[in-house]
């Protein structure tokens, strides 16, 4: 008789859980439709409806409920633009039971009215291009070739802005023509749909436009031409003045001058006394030894005072 008790027990339990999981049946036909989020109601009056959304770059385990919305009899949800990239799903309950989820597919920009292009600024070859791309393709998909960019951009000088200049084109990499190096440049680009702007404005980028080689070459002329003529002109001065004052400059580029004394002036002019030399029965001879060499016209003799 237990045994039968807790046999009937677990079947009452497995048919309990089999009708909160099986016995409603989920929504259908979840989707986006431009800017909301949509799935057939039920026949059932008494069903409502939870929703909740995983956000963009989050973990798949991680869902929010969406609480304006939970319970709500209501089919539709208006996806607002904190919502990008998000994915929802959506339930049935009825007391006690629920159904299976149902998910939607991310939210994209054809879904966000406030999405915008994605713009780069670079520089090839001294040449300056805009690349726009799109956060997602879903604009291309929808719309096609209806789906265009809005270049705008303006010089900014001492914090004043001139005026604004503007290109359409549906390329994605755009070159800009006619703009002055060493200049500061603002850059924004947005989204036409059917000639009418759609979304919001990429973000503002400024830069200062890099010289072109031919205006660095003109600048290194200039400056061999204006080294050229400071030489010639420096050089020019200096042959006028030694011209001109050539008697000063040759009295100040003579060499000092310098007065003898009288003492030293008789030594050099008589010559140095020579010391006597020792007498020839000096055994030894010294340093300071004289050898005189006497020629005669008769017979050559060699007188040699040793000492």
């Amino acid at each position: 008789m237990t045994r039968y008790l807790h046999v009937v027990a677990v079947l009452i339990l497995i048919i309990d859980n089999i009708e909160r999981t099986f016995g409603l049946k989920p929504p259908h036909d979840v989707k986006m439709v431009e800017s909301n989020l949509q799935w057939d109601l039920s026949n059932d009056d008494n069903v409502l409806y939870s929703l909740q959304y995983n956000p963009k770059r989050k973990s798949e385990d991680e869902w929010l409920n969406v609480s304006s919305h939970t319970g709500t009899k209501l089919g539709t949800f208006q996806i607002t633009p904190e919502f990008y990239g998000a994915v929802f799903r959506v339930r049935t309950e009825k007391g006690n039971n629920v159904s299976e989820w149902q998910y939607s597919n991310p939210v994209q920009c054809v879904n966000v009215e406030s999405c915008s292009p994605v713009m780069n600024l670079i520089v090839i070859n001294e040449r300056v291009f805009l690349t726009m791309t799109h956060m997602d393709q879903s604009l291309e998909k929808e719309y096609g070739e209806h789906i265009e960019f809005n270049i705008s951009y303006w010089k900014v000088d001492n914090g004043r802005s001139s005026k604004l200049e503007s290109i359409i084109t549906d390329r994605k990499k755009e070159p800009l023509p006619d703009l002055e190096s060493e200049q500061n440049y603002c850059f924004q680009v947005e989204y036409l749909k059917y000639n009418k702007p759609y979304g919001n404005a990429s973000e503002e980028k400024c830069k200062i436009i890099p010289e072109t080689s031919e205006v660095v070459r003109r600048r290194a002329l200039l400056y061999i031409i204006m080294t050229t003529l400071f030489v010639s002109a420096m050089c020019g001065i200096c042959i006028f003045v030694l011209f001109k004052y050539h008697k000063k400059v040759k009295r100040l580029l003579q060499p000092v001058q310098l007065e003898i004394p009288y003492h030293y002036r008789e030594v050099l002019n008589d010559g140095f006394p020579l010391q006597a030399c020792p007498s020839p029965s000096s055994q030894s001879l010294r340093s300071c030894d004289l050898i005189t060499v006497i020629e005669n016209s008769n017979e050559e003799q060699e007188k040699i005072y040793l000492t």
